[in-house]
């Protein structure tokens, strides 16, 4: 890390002890610190000990990179400092973008940002979070009030020693200097006097009720911008879902499988943070993922490491963690987490293909390999097995990979599983790889085993908004396939290629960052965005041959091409969110808009086998889909329905099960309901309709979820009675907005 710089723009007073060899600058001081903008209302330079002192309203910012403490302390010498009462803006998207640009020109930067004031409870005789915490009442990294904020007469913070003795060699405690930006829009802050600055037009916390004065949010131009998932059923890469066979084309409405991810913009808060480089530690801190306070959902880290890499991507590790929803509910067992990819410590669920039923599993510490891979492992513990005593998931020892599952009895080693999941990044590509044991009896090793291994690289190709290239191999992929339910490829490798084009896109996009309006709505039907996607494979495959118990082996080659799009009969408009930007986003990460269209599509299949098969394939599908409501009123202001007709020309015919097409007439429906608040139930299916089908009125996939729908958050429970699994899903989403917000731990009234 560079040597720190310290460079003093403005301040109202400025003067130097030079007995003390120290300089001092007071009233509205803007510096330069390290690439960082810095604003405070008194900061003090000491030449012998070359350490920089601030107190009072403390702001940093760089790009888009926000931090505000009450007091700030850091020696060159030492390369370390801290800091009291931290909040702050951290986007990993341009992190290190800012980290690696200097401090903007005074004359191109944007107005001084206002000192943003903690929030009180909402209900002063609700339950406080301290309460709802497991294991019971421990302290939050909660930040007083200073002067001018509401529930200042309520916060009296006591200075530590510390702090005191430090106060004697750098001047008079600063209590009464952390004063934020003035709960009147005409307040003005006066020049900074020894006694503190003084406000004018702005309301007395003494004389006015704290929970009439309005702060704030200090937030604009929310936009959803990606989720991050993960569900108690399996913590690790989804390696027992299956992959859906590309006969679907589509059509056909299935819960997307959860995928790794995180949370690229948090806001944090803390009591206090230590410097040392460029690594910063704390005792306690609190993240959150939601842009507006209150927070709907937030995270306590306890033992917080944030390290900055050469990249300047700061990864941020705490010991343990929960996870807070609406500060009653809390996520339990969360630990050695990376902040904003959090994992459950423990994970269970029901499989009842591969592990007989309900079982629990464990997430070890992720062992680090390199400088950014990664291998996770989950012990399981099958406890249905275990209390029914027998296990009907693997074919008879000795017998063929292609014969029935039989009934045994269970072994010790049957009680038992893992899962393990490798993340290695390698220069350009990528590694990855997952495995799924379902037993560790060495008899059942053969039909227990599930793994998959993939290389891949992305490519830059013109007009695509993404593609790659890839290697794969796998070890009994189970690949659903319509009303052939899950069919199991013993093994295949080869090569991929694949990519994604969207065109069509509206002329003019609103910038989130910015506050221009949305793109114009058009006045009559029009095209949504047409999606585009290809794909070309060639591999060795062994599987079981179609309606046989029969394994052959085969090199198998095709090519794919999709595009779908929504002929929008009607929309409806966005709630007004110019005067109460959360306004629409109460239940949902986007703006429900009412609307009426037709989606459509259509998918090509091109396939060739060694044994001289092929199988073509056209499908054409379409079908209505309507919004009713805004999901922002509490009862049933939220209906979701989509249904689609799907119809197959085919020629020839797959020797294999796994890509046999068979459903040449499809039915599929979703639909989503608002009962109560965000209590939303949400269930899909498909159905073959081919008169002339075996299949025919078979349900080829079904599930329900319950969810509880927030603007920062979901979790759902769900099963599938096709495919017997169900399990808890967790889903926190990330938000790109303008402003600084405020902060978020609520502060209980009777402090």
């Amino acid at each position: 890390m560079p040597a720190p710089t310290f460079v003093v723009v403005r301040a109202d007073q400025q003067g130097y002890d030079q007995q003390l060899g120290r300089f001092v600058a007071t009233g509205n001081v803007e510096a330069e610190f390290n690439g960082w903008r810095l604003l405070a209302d008194r900061v003090e330079l000491a030449e012998r000990s070359r350490s920089v002192f601030a107190t009072g309203r403390i702001r940093l910012t760089k790009g888009d990179q926000y931090l505000q403490a009450s007091r700030l302390r850091y020696s060159d010498w030492e390369a370390s400092g801290e800091m009291d009462d931290v909040y702050g803006v951290i986007d990993q998207d341009t992190l290190a973008r800012d980290a690696q640009s200097g401090a903007t020109p005074p004359a191109a930067v944007t107005p001084r940002p206002a000192f943003a004031c903690p929030q009180l409870t909402a209900d002063p005789r609700g339950r406080t979070v301290v309460r709802v915490v497991p294991p019971g009442r421990i302290s939050l990294p909660t930040m007083p009030a200073p002067d001018g904020c509401p529930g200042r007469e309520l916060s009296r913070p006591v200075l530590p020693l510390e702090q005191i003795l430090e106060s004697v060699a750098f001047g008079p405690p600063q209590t009464g200097a952390v004063s934020p930006q003035p709960t009147s829009p005409s307040a003005e802050l006066s020049p900074f006097s020894k006694n503190g600055p003084s406000f004018k037009n702005s309301s007395s916390p003494e004389t006015t009720d704290a929970a009439a004065i309005s702060v704030d949010p200090r937030v604009r131009n929310v936009a959803f911008q990606q989720s991050w998932s993960t569900s108690f059923r399996l913590n690790l890469v989804a390696v027992i879902d299956t992959t859906d066979s590309l006969n679907s084309a589509g059509q056909s409405y299935r819960p997307p499988t959860n995928k790794a991810g995180t949370i690229s913009r948090l806001r944090f808060q803390g009591s206090q943070i230590r410097i040392r480089g460029n690594r910063w530690t704390a005792e306690q801190m609190a993240f959150t993922n939601d842009p507006f306070t209150p927070a709907a959902s937030w995270s306590l880290a306890r033992k917080v490491v944030a390290v900055m890499d050469a990249k300047g991507v700061t990864r941020i590790k705490s010991r343990s963690s929960q996870i807070l929803l609406d500060g009653k509910v809390s996520l339990p067992a969360i630990t050695n987490t990376t902040v904003g990819a959090e994992e459950a410590r423990f994970a269970w669920d029901t499989d009842k293909e591969d592990r007989d039923g309900f079982y629990i599993g464990y997430n070890l510490e992720p062992i680090k390999l390199g400088r950014s891979g990664s291998l996770q492992l989950q012990p399981q513990l099958m406890v249905q097995r275990a209390i029914e005593g027998r296990t009907n998931s693997y074919v008879q020892p000795g017998e063929s990979l292609a014969s029935p599952d039989v009934e045994q009895t269970a072994k010790f080693g049957d009680m038992f599983g893992l899962l393990a999941a490798l993340n290695l990044p390698m220069g350009w590509a990528s590694l990855n790889a997952d495995a799924s044991l379902s037993t560790l009896n060495p008899e059942n090793f053969r039909s227990g085993t599930r793994s998959t291994t993939r290389l891949s690289a992305p490519l830059s190709l013109p007009g695509h908004d993404s593609a790659s290239a890839a290697l794969f191999g796998s070890y009994r992929e189970r690949i659903y396939n319509g009303s052939l339910g899950l069919q199991t490829v013993v093994y295949s490798y080869g090569a991929n290629l694949a990519g994604t084009a969207v065109f069509n896109r509206p002329k003019q996009q609103a910038d989130p960052t910015s506050a221009a309006a949305a793109p114009p709505r058009p006045k009559g039907p029009f095209f949504a965005p047409v999606t585009l996607s290809w794909a070309a494979q060639s591999g060795n495959y062994q599987a079981t041959l179609f309606e046989t118990n029969t394994l052959d082996t085969l090199w198998r080659s095709y090519a794919n091409l999709a595009v779908s799009s929504t002929l929008q009969l009607w929309q409806g408009r966005a709630l007004d969110a110019s005067e109460d930007p959360a306004r629409g986003l109460r239940y949902s990460p986007t703006p429900v808009i009412p609307g009426f269209g037709l989606n459509v599509g259509a998918s090509g299949f091109v396939a060739s086998y060694s044994d001289g098969a092929n199988q073509n394939t056209l499908t054409l599908w379409g079908g209505p889909s309507f919004t009713i409501g805004q999901f922002d009123k509490p009862l049933f202001d939220y209906t979701r329905f989509s249904a689609s007709v799907a119809g197959t020309f085919l020629g020839g015919a797959s020797p294999f099960g796994f890509d046999r097409a068979v459903d040449l007439r499809t039915l599929s429906f979703q639909a989503a309901q608002q009962i109560y608040g965000p209590l939303v139930l949400e269930a899909g299916a498909t159905f073959n309709i081919d008169n002339n089908s075996e299949f025919y009125g078979d349900v080829s996939y079904s599930y329900v979820e319950l969810k509880l729908q927030r603007r920062s958050y979901e979790v759902g429970v769900y099963y599938s009675p096709y495919d017997g699994i169900g399990g808890i899903r967790v889903k926190l989403n990330d938000f790109n907005f303008a402003g600084t917000g405020t902060p978020f731990v609520p502060r209980p009234r009777n402090r």
